[in-house]
């Protein structure tokens, strides 16, 4: 039977990093924020995102370390 690499570490970490990625509307849900306030979190650097084609999508352990480093006390 041929290798078809689908079950490389490699392919399946791919996946896992795909299959977590988050819409805004999936983040301002997630946060309880608008997506006016993402947006301004997003220009000021607060928060990390990534831009497929015109699409924005959030990794939601970047978005918890985000919160996390708001936390104020």
């Amino acid at each position: 039977m041929a290798n078809t690499g689908m079950d490389t570490p490699t392919h399946s970490l791919r996946t896992e990093q795909a299959t977590s990625l988050l819409t805004e509307k999936q983040v301002c849900e997630y946060l309880k924020v608008s997506k006016r306030n993402l947006f301004c979190w997003r220009m000021a650097g607060m928060v990390p995102y990534f831009k497929i084609g015109r699409a924005v999508r959030f990794r939601k352990a970047d978005v918890d370390a985000a919160l996390e480093r708001m936390r104020i006390g």
